[in-house]
């Protein structure tokens, strides 16, 4: 099959739930045959195993950009908000449940990239913001880095998420600034008060904007 027909099969998991899109509506969507379907995934295990495996690919690049482009560790850390809440948004309560009951393995999976690709990269980003002066000396980053993802794990549990009654944007922006005050030297902590979040919605109160030449380490 071509790559855009994964993509459309990923858009209606993440639309419908994985339950509900059965291999039959799949190929219905799709406009194809359900025998070309299984001529290239023999089940929904491997499909559904191929499309959370791109979906992580993606992540995995887009941290690189981030991490290369990025003019200091509170940037960084604000754009890799942004970009995981960019994926959470696709990644509803219904999905996960589906994804945590009916594919556990695929579930680990996904747990075992977070617990040991992004929290390797989240501990790289304490250790440049402490040699940035952002973040305080003392602190092991490999403690902060457990902490900041247990916080994050608020985001993916589907039960949690249906009792919160706030927009997920506004769960983030809670944890992280509650997380960052108690890591941040004075001078990050100036920085991140004056940085703009990138998923601010209308209404919100924006945090003071700050020009460019603001967010540099002079």
């Amino acid at each position: 099959m071509q790559p855009h027909h994964l993509i459309q099969i990923r858009d209606l998991f993440f639309r419908y739930g994985l339950k509900s899109m059965t291999m039959d509506e799949l190929a219905n969507q799709l406009g194809c045959s359900k025998k070309t379907l299984y001529e290239h995934y023999s089940d929904k295990k491997i499909l559904v195993h191929r499309v959370l495996l791109g979906f992580l690919d993606e992540h995995r690049e887009e941290i690189k950009i981030l991490q290369m482009q990025s003019r200091n560790a509170i940037e960084l850390l604000i754009r890799m908000a942004g970009s995981g809440l960019e994926r959470l948004r696709h990644l509803t309560p219904t999905l996960l449940f589906d994804l945590q009951k009916s594919y556990p393995e695929l579930w680990q999976e996904m747990e075992r990239y977070r617990r040991d690709e992004i929290g390797r990269s989240f501990k790289l980003l304490i250790e440049r913001g402490q040699k940035e002066g952002l973040f305080r000396a003392d602190l092991d980053p490999s403690v902060v880095s457990l902490m900041h993802l247990q916080h994050t794990n608020l985001m993916l549990d589907p039960l949690v998420l249906s009792k919160l009654d706030r927009p997920i944007p506004q769960l983030l922006r809670i944890i992280q600034d509650v997380f960052l005050r108690g890591i941040a030297t004075p001078k990050g902590l100036r920085i991140w008060q004056r940085t703009p979040f990138p998923w601010q919605q209308e209404g919100d109160s924006p945090q003071e904007s700050v020009p460019t030449k603001e967010l540099s380490l002079k």
